[in-house]
């Protein structure tokens, strides 16, 4: 699909014989870009080595490798920041437009808010600092988990999964100790078509199987499917909302009492969380189980 500069670059740059050459855009853009191989010149360099009386061999040992077996192409510096940052401006990123898809994808991070993240202080503090050293960065973090439980209506937050998917795993193995301490292994997970694509994986990880729910057309889980489903050996439902195509699930407290009554639980994955925070409950949804992306929700880098 061409924009409107585009397309402009392009006829400006058609010949008689319909060979269309694509270049450069009012914008400055260019859409035609060759490889860097295509760039190589013999002898060209982009960084030198200082002259070694032992030579690189004594340094190097047996990572040196011969000039002819490597095949890497011989430009300048200069030409290799050009390239890459040309391909740069191809990407569609959330700096250029909205992210459409309700799904992984990163939100707008206000500037700031990053440059907060990263001051030294907090950046820079050593895991094995002593407790008595790291009250001011505790504070933070405690702080932060009561203000999570506040915007949730959830009762309790932990801060230690490092990712995503961490945090789908460790949500599973607390559903996983719930059915365990009654008693019960129960070994199914359903995911509906519209959940996040990490949740399959996370559940198989865990010993889950997964089942797949379908959607209906209007983009929202089958409560008629959900309620074939749901059988004795249901651990619970893994559920993205707004769900990736998105769409907020408006039968979300239906879909939570169908799961209650069978003795499942209810996960959220909070992929998309930051479309309805401060907007709806986690806790008033029937929500048991959550993660957060931070880094999507809440700025973190």
């Amino acid at each position: 699909m061409l924009t409107e500069e585009r397309a402009t670059s392009v006829n400006a740059n058609s010949n008689g014989n319909d060979q269309t050459r694509l270049s450069v855009t009012r914008n400055g853009q260019i859409y035609e870009e060759p490889l860097i191989f295509e760039r190589s010149h013999p002898g060209r360099v982009g960084f030198s080595f200082p002259e070694d009386d032992q030579g690189l061999e004594h340094e190097l040992g047996d990572f040196l490798r011969e000039e002819d077996s490597l095949h890497l192409p011989e430009v300048s510096e200069p030409e290799v920041v050009r390239h890459f940052t040309r391909l740069s401006t191809w990407n569609y990123g959330i700096d250029l437009n909205l992210y459409p898809l309700g799904s992984c994808s990163m939100k707008y991070n206000p500037r700031i808010n990053e440059e907060i993240a990263g001051l030294p202080h907090f950046r820079d503090a050593h895991p094995s600092l002593p407790v008595a050293y790291s009250q001011d960065v505790l504070k933070v973090v405690y702080e932060l988990q009561d203000m999570i439980c506040q915007l949730t209506d959830m009762p309790a937050v932990t801060l230690q999964p490092a990712a995503g998917a961490h945090g789908e795993l460790t949500g599973l193995f607390l559903m996983q100790a719930y059915h365990r301490k009654k008693g019960q292994e129960r070994k199914v997970i359903l995911v509906p078509d519209s959940a996040h694509g990490t949740n399959p994986a996370s559940c198989t990880l865990a010993g889950y199987d997964v089942k797949e729910l379908k959607s209906t057309r209007q983009g929202l889980l089958d409560l008629d499917d959900l309620k074939q489903n749901l059988t004795p050996d249901v651990a619970g439902l893994m559920i993205t909302n707004p769900n990736t195509v998105g769409v907020f699930e408006t039968n979300i407290r239906a879909i939570a009492d169908l799961l209650h009554a069978n003795d499942s639980l209810l996960y959220m994955d909070g992929a998309n969380y930051n479309a309805i925070i401060g907007q709806a409950s986690l806790g008033k949804m029937g929500v048991d189980v959550s993660h957060l992306n931070l880094h999507k929700t809440f700025s973190t880098p």
